[in-house]
């Protein structure tokens, strides 16, 4: 691929829970689907090191979460692997969990990149307004499910 397209998203929340629930509901693949909608199934591969686990996602993407960093519950590092997009090559992201006011700001920075196709230019600024979108709506859900 020649020049991929990269675009970065980056989103805090604050949840008024302790950090390890924090973490912990939100690394529980089996609750995934509950609160981010773009997930259709996520079935756990591996639970040793590194965890992976394959993603079902709406617009028929599938893609395997390798994780580089799993530090709970401070933070996971992870990148794509098998990806099956017409629109993603590959991507990654780190999403931290800090202590703060007793509760947790929850921070998500994620990548795509994006195949190199002729219209991918002109696309790009409408793909990341979905990706943003997306990404605050599961941050959003999450915080609720969380502090009910």
């Amino acid at each position: 691929m020649s020049k991929a397209l990269a675009l970065t998203i980056s989103h805090s929340i604050f949840i008024a829970r302790p950090r390890q629930d924090v973490w912990d509901f939100t690394q529980d693949y089996s609750k995934r689907q509950s609160w981010d909608s773009a997930v259709l199934n996520a079935r756990v591969i591996n639970t040793e090191s590194p965890r992976k686990i394959k993603l079902s996602m709406r617009g028929g993407t599938t893609m395997t979460f390798v994780y580089k960093l799993d530090d709970r519950p401070r933070k996971t590092t992870l990148a794509t692997e098998d990806v099956h997009s017409s629109i993603i090559h590959s991507g990654g992201g780190s999403w931290n969990y800090e202590e703060v006011h007793g509760g947790t700001r929850w921070t998500q920075t994620n990548t795509l990149l994006l195949r190199d196709r002729f219209f991918t230019p002109f696309l790009a600024p409408w793909f990341r307004r979905i990706f943003q979108r997306q990404t605050v709506m599961a941050m959003k859900k999450a915080k609720r499910v969380l502090e009910s």
